[in-house]
């Protein structure tokens, strides 16, 4: 007789329940009409169920599971070796029920995991779950009766596994609140257990916050033919609740901004999801448009000439694997030095060891320059150049030139270099100074999110990558205009503000300067919005302005000043070039603010009523 489905047990007391959420079932498979010794993926295929495949996208090889039976039902069987994935068609909003059955032999073990985004060995995981094992990120060790769960951190529950008896999973993901839920039961004990709750849209480790996508799940029987096998049954996907989506509303369609020469004045963007029905994300950067010059020529870069303090490193691997190596430069940081220019190459730094270059024979670097994407992570490969093996330079810079240079804008850019490691190589070079923020990052196998080389993922500090982005061209006026931050998210009914800081430092009366404020989202009606700036310097400026409200001593000054007065809210310190380096909160009458270096600086006192006053501070 077939088994009763702890799943359709547990459908029947949600109905019972009088739950008013709508539900749709999206995937349905019970195996019950596939041929019994027939391969799981071409089976469904078949029949037209094209959910199933495998790893490598290869239905009917040897990752491909068979189909068999477990006591009365037909079921899927998986031994070692096998490597079944199920699409779950890259989901990225709504509320859903992942639930199938597991039976684990006596003795043997299993796995399985979410992905967040399937490619193979580039996918990223977004849990991962040992049967019959525990796991600490690296190494499993065996343990009957026991699992462990990957989740939003490393070990963040153990599952209470059982040998011999249809275990009953139910993954419950609210992409819509970023939050997800491991239930589980068994056939002797069908009361479900939470065994733990996550923020859904980290990776499994915790690592790196990529997104609420539900791309598809892996099953895979891990350790050995002799210990490694499992039946799976009853797989369903169901939509719990109507279909839903972000609607991003934005209070401001231009910015028209009448400013007086060494005067700042700031604008607020509002931002609104109040009409959505999931969490609203968006990335946004200031574009001030492309250089007409094509003269001077210059780098953006984190990391220091190349000396004997230069590491390399290698990952510990059995096999040569794909990584690739990034940099990521905010708009800010070469806002004054770069903007409009044209990146028309990239080079990284390769030095030869003892034991070879790092790098498989024959294999190339291939070079790529991204945009900015959502959450924190690069968006579109604007650029792409593969230099061959026999052109890579050793204890030098190989440069990789491309066909069509890329703008630099005001978005923030990444730079890459992706190679084959060779086993034992030591391809990934560092300056061997202080790391520093977005100055390393990587990914393995050609996808997935990028995590931080940093001292907190790496066994030590190594410093900066030697990785370098060049330009050609004169750099357009660009900081006269800065946001408060580059990205947002909004839960469902929320609000979020961007702050649009406008100067006037350095310009002259009858000036008129342009820009594009660069909104992308992931609400389907609005992936793109662009708000128009518009800056006229005109009127009275603060040297001008006899009204002295506050005080600003001593000036000229070693390094710090005193800014005293009533209502002072912040103080915000720019250098000559009209870079925004310091915010200050001031808390009391009398507030002190340091600067570094010798030179010109502008303070912006803002007020309590928002208004702001420039005050010029030489320091010697």
């Amino acid at each position: 007789m077939k088994k009763v489905s702890l799943l359709t047990m547990f459908v029947a007391v949600m109905l019972f329940c009088g739950n008013a959420f709508a539900q749709t079932v999206l995937i349905n498979d019970d195996f019950e009409s596939y041929t019994v010794g027939n391969k799981i993926a071409v089976e469904a295929q078949a029949a037209g169920n094209d959910w199933w495949t495998t790893w490598s996208n290869n239905p009917g090889s040897a990752e491909d599971g068979v189909i068999a039976t477990e006591g009365d039902t037909k079921c899927g069987h998986l031994t070692y070796n096998n490597d079944q994935v199920l699409l779950c068609g890259g989901i990225e909003s709504g509320t859903y029920d992942l639930e199938f059955d597991i039976y684990v032999p006596q003795g043997k073990n299993g796995y399985f995991n979410i992905l967040h985004n399937f490619n193979g060995g580039a996918s990223t995981w977004a849990m991962q779950a040992y049967l019959h094992l525990t796991n600490n990120g690296s190494a499993s060790t065996a343990a009957p009766g026991h699992g462990t769960i990957h989740a939003g951190s490393n070990g963040t529950a153990d599952i209470p596994c059982v040998y011999d008896e249809w275990m009953h999973f139910r993954l419950h993901v609210n992409s819509d609140t970023d939050v997800a839920e491991f239930f589980f039961s068994t056939e002797s004990n069908p009361t479900e257990q939470s065994l733990c709750t996550w923020q859904w849209s980290l990776d499994s480790f915790g690592e790196s916050q990529v997104g609420r996508k539900l791309d598809a799940m892996d099953f895979f029987p891990p350790e050995n033919a002799a210990t490694s096998e499992y039946y799976l049954d009853n797989f369903k996907l169901t939509q719990i609740g109507e279909a839903t989506a972000p609607v991003i509303e934005f209070d401001t369609d231009e910015i028209e901004a009448y400013i007086a020469e060494d005067e700042a004045d700031a604008v607020d963007i509002n931002i609104s999801n109040a009409e959505g029905t999931s969490i609203a994300d968006w990335t946004a950067w200031i574009d001030f448009g492309e250089s007409t010059s094509t003269s001077g020529s210059g780098q953006i870069h984190y990391d220091a000439e190349p000396s004997e303090l230069s590491s390399l490193v290698g990952f510990t691997i059995e096999e040569p694997t794909l990584y690739e190596v990034a940099a990521m430069i905010p708009g800010s940081a070469y806002a004054g030095a770069a903007m409009g220019t044209k990146i028309t190459s990239v080079q990284y730094y390769l030095v030869e060891s003892t034991s070879g270059l790092g790098i498989e024979a024959g294999t190339p670097v291939t070079f790529r320059v991204y945009g900015q994407g959502l959450n924190g992570q690069p968006g579109e490969v604007l650029a792409e150049k593969v230099v061959p093996y026999n052109q890579i330079n050793t204890m030098d810079w190989t440069v990789a030139t491309f066909d069509t240079p890329v703008d630099l804008t005001g978005y923030n850019v990444w730079i890459s270099a992706e190679f084959t490691q060779a086993v034992d190589g030591y391809a990934i070079v560092f300056d061997g100074t202080a790391y520093q923020q977005y100055s390393g990052y990587y990914r393995a196998n050609g996808g997935g999110a990028f995590n931080s080389l940093g001292p907190d993922n790496m066994s030590t500090d190594y410093g900066c990558l030697h990785l370098r982005a060049n330009f050609t061209g004169t750099p357009v006026p660009a900081t006269w205009a800065t946001l408060s931050k580059p990205e947002g998210s909004m839960p469902i009914g929320g609000t979020d503000e961007v702050t649009v800081s406008i100067n006037t430092i350095g310009l002259s009366e009858g000036d008129v300067y342009n820009a594009d404020i660069i909104f992308k989202t992931n609400d389907p009606e609005k992936p793109e919005v662009v708000i128009p700036l518009t800056l006229t310097v005109s009127g009275t400026s603060v040297a001008e302005n006899t009204e002295n409200l506050y005080k600003v001593y001593p000036n000229p000054t070693k390094g710090m000043v005193v800014v005293e007065g009533e209502n002072i809210v912040a103080v915000s310190v720019y250098n000559a070039a009209g870079q925004l380096i310091n915010v200050v909160n001031a808390t009391c009458e009398k507030t002190t603010v340091e600067m570094e270096s010798a030179g010109v600086y502008f303070l912006s006192i803002i007020d309590n009523a928002g208004n702001s006053t420039i005050q010029r501070v030489v320091v010697e």
